[in-house]
């Protein structure tokens, strides 16, 4: 069956509506630029002088630092939403500031308590930052890696290196990944290994063929020359491994240096100095954290185990800080050296006292005792009457 197609054209008149129509609708269409809106010159032009006029209209420092600030904030808007609310507000700004310079009271008086404002804002900024920088400067402080004294012995994967407390995190993470880079090298080298074996199985295997079958039945791939071919990048790249691997071998071999001897003898020094004039703390009365943690310690828990109730508090006295008194009583008792040889001791007891002290001394005693005895009487008396 024979198609027939059917061809229709249309009228001048149509035609010349249809251009018509075109041309009218043509400028309506919407058309969307290449480049994002912002990179436009019909964007950045008019948005640069209203930058400009904002900073040269604004009425002091502190609104023009403001001004700067907010554009700063918002330069990477992207958004047409956005960015057209940001641009009426600066426009509103600018319209208020020029107000302001010519003569408006109302406007002035606002931008005045406006820059106050900011100014107010600026100094608790200002004091906020310091406040930020003196606890990060102190937390750094606190956790500053101190040299021991120390050397951390060489490895496969670290030189010499002094031991600091605490261990900068560069360091453990150097040590790390060349941990981790280590064992991907030997997997490395095995899988090599087992590629090698391979190649030469397939080998092996070809030439068996060929002495059964003759050399038409077998095309050569692996054995024959074709075999070192094959061998010759897997036996460079075990070559390229076995010298990394060596290079790890030396640094665990490496001396320590003369200099890495002296900055350590001199850390021990410092760490001797230090803890001298720690304890010349203590003894002037200060508590210090050391002085805390040896007063909360106690003997090992084999010993701690065989100490009777007196003996344990008896411990718990003599790791404090104080030589006279109770605490120093105990001390000498327990055959404790005192910094004094006890004259302390001896003082507050009045042993070392002589002439018109010792008899001062001794009618103090005796008063406390008549007052003493006088208080009891008083008291059963009125128990007495109850």
């Amino acid at each position: 069956m024979a198609s027939t197609i059917l061809k229709t054209t249309a009228s001048p008149s149509s035609l010349a509506f249809r251009a018509s129509l075109a041309r009218l609708v043509s400028p309506l269409r919407r058309v969307r630029p290449r480049v994002p809106f912002f990179k436009l010159a019909i964007h950045r032009t008019p948005t640069l002088a209203l930058y400009r006029g904002l900073l040269r209209y604004a009425p002091d420092d502190n609104i023009r630092a403001r001004v700067q600030y907010l554009f700063r904030k918002h330069q990477h808007v992207t958004g047409t939403e956005k960015t057209r609310k940001q641009l009426l507000k600066g426009y509103k700004w600018l319209d208020a500031f020029k107000k302001a310079r010519e003569g408006d009271e109302k406007q002035g008086a606002i931008l005045r308590r406006y820059s106050r404002l900011i100014a107010a804002k600026i100094e608790k900024e200002y004091w906020k930052r310091l406040a930020r920088a003196e606890a990060a400067w102190q937390a750094r402080l606190r956790s500053r890696p101190i040299l021991t004294g120390s050397i951390i012995k060489p490895t496969l994967y670290n030189p010499p290196l002094p031991r600091m407390k605490p261990q900068p995190p560069a360091i453990s993470r150097i040590i790390a990944t060349r941990i981790k880079t280590r064992i991907r090298r030997l997997a490395r080298c095995d899988q090599l290994a087992e590629d090698i074996n391979d190649l030469r199985a397939e080998a092996a295997f070809e030439e068996e063929g060929i002495e059964l079958e003759g050399e038409r039945s077998f095309q050569r791939v692996f054995s024959g020359n074709a075999i070192h071919e094959w061998l010759a990048p897997l036996y460079d790249a075990l070559t390229d491994l076995a010298t990394l691997l060596d290079r790890d071998v030396a640094r665990s071999q490496m001396p320590i240096s003369p200099e890495l001897k002296e900055l350590t003898r001199a850390a021990r020094r410092e760490k001797i100095a230090n803890k001298t004039r720690e304890r010349m703390r203590e003894r002037r009365g200060e508590i210090l954290p050391r002085t805390l943690e040896r007063a909360r310690q106690g003997p090992p828990a084999h010993v701690l185990v065989k100490m009777t109730p007196a003996q344990r508090h008896a411990d718990r006295i003599v790791r404090r800080v104080g030589e006279v008194g109770y605490v120093g009583m105990i001390k000498r008792r327990m055959g404790m050296k005192l910094r004094d040889g006890g004259r302390g001791l001896a003082r507050e007891n009045g042993r070392d006292l002589e002439g018109e002290q010792l008899e001062r001394l001794r009618e103090m005693e005796k008063q406390y005792w008549v007052e003493g005895m006088r208080r009891m009487r008083r008291n059963e008396v009125v128990e007495s009457k109850q």
